[in-house]
């Protein structure tokens, strides 16, 4: 097994100063931090304290699963201006022969793809209309969030 997923969530402190050697449990789980310190001297030692650790550790994220990346994608972010998670609108500029500017506004969709990768799809409101654009936008966005599989990236870890 991989070093990071028996150390996962878990992590060491030693320090000399104030006298403090334990391993630490932290895991965030649906948005809540959960911390919980092992001092080596109240289990036993360094082997008695991590064992105690990786069994809290186990308990809970038994007790608290991982979010799923879909969860994640339906989670409105403060920057968020429309109301749908990856949805919003934009202005693209392009300049005519005559050097004057000219603005179309779209609506666009993204949502993850694979690990490191995003799918977009976007729509003018020239071409759709507003209500339409922002619709089909929601609809594409849908669609691509059904097909996301799996927990969080730093979840997979365990």
């Amino acid at each position: 097994m991989a070093r990071s997923k028996v150390m996962y969530g878990i992590s060491r402190i030693d320090d000399d100063h104030h006298r403090t050697h334990a391993w630490r449990v932290s895991l965030r789980r649906q948005g809540k931090l959960l911390v919980k310190n092992f001092p080596d001297k109240s289990f036993g030692g360094k082997r008695k304290a991590l064992k105690a650790a990786k069994e809290h550790r186990d308990e809970v994220v038994a007790a608290y699963p991982p979010t799923t990346r879909q969860q994640m994608c339906s989670i409105v972010r403060r920057n968020n201006k429309s109301g749908i998670p990856g949805v919003y609108s934009y202005y693209k500029s392009y300049e005519l022969k005559d050097g004057t500017i000219k603005k179309i506004k779209y609506w666009e969709a993204d949502w993850p793809v694979g690990k490191n990768e995003s799918a977009k799809a976007s729509f003018s409101v020239k071409t759709y209309g507003e209500r339409a654009a922002k619709r089909m936008a929601i609809s594409a966005r849908e669609e691509g969030v059904s097909k996301i599989n799996g927990v969080i990236w730093s979840s997979d870890r365990l």
